[in-house]
């Protein structure tokens, strides 16, 4: 592993992943609401949006630091690429949405209690 390779792929894809981000305000309203089914709908559109940033980076650093493996395997850099990465995307995104909808499912208040005090500031 290069450094270059390391920054792609440790801080980059991983700062990538805080997409996901962008809808936390519509997790937090639709549980305030107590839509709990919207809410967990949009927990998993932020996983899938998150993952697919972070993927994005997995993605192109595989097409340029593997592409020796790939050559090997007697494939194109992209479709080794896209198919290991691909991969490890869909168990990732799909391991995470079930362990935070089964969490936030049961203890929304993971989410709501910890802006209790929002209004007050």
């Amino acid at each position: 592993m290069t450094p270059t390779q390391a920054f792609i792929e440790y801080f980059i894809a991983f700062t990538f992943v805080g997409f996901s981000g962008l809808f936390a305000r519509l997790v937090k309203e639709n549980l305030k609401e107590n839509l709990k089914g919207r809410a967990l709908f949009w927990v998993v559109i932020a996983i899938f949006v998150g993952s697919i940033a972070r993927y994005f980076w997995h993605f192109v650093a595989g097409v340029i630091f593997f592409k020796s493996y790939a050559i090997e395997a007697g494939k194109s850099p992209f479709i080794f690429s896209l198919i290991t990465n691909g991969t490890t995307f869909f168990f990732t995104a799909l391991g995470c949405a079930i362990v935070l909808v089964l969490l936030i499912g049961r203890a929304p208040q993971l989410i709501t209690s910890a802006n209790r005090n929002e209004g007050n500031k």
